[in-house]
């Protein structure tokens, strides 16, 4: 099940969300703040999945 699909910019700018679970308002930010550093972090020769607390991650690096 997706429950949210997020798209950042390199420097960490947030461009578009969408939450398919109700979550309030701190929550949200707190996880997207969580996610862009994990993603942002990671090296470009990693793979493109991550467990991250119960959800599997996937993400898309574009040049």
């Amino acid at each position: 099940m997706i429950h949210f699909i997020l798209l950042f910019s390199r420097q960490g700018k947030l461009r578009l969300q969408k939450w398919y679970t109700t979550l309030p308002d701190k929550e949200r930010k707190k996880i997207t703040r969580e996610i862009v550093q994990i993603v942002l972090s990671r090296g470009h020769r990693t793979s493109s999945f991550i467990e991250w607390k119960e959800l599997k991650l996937v993400y898309k690096r574009c040049l």
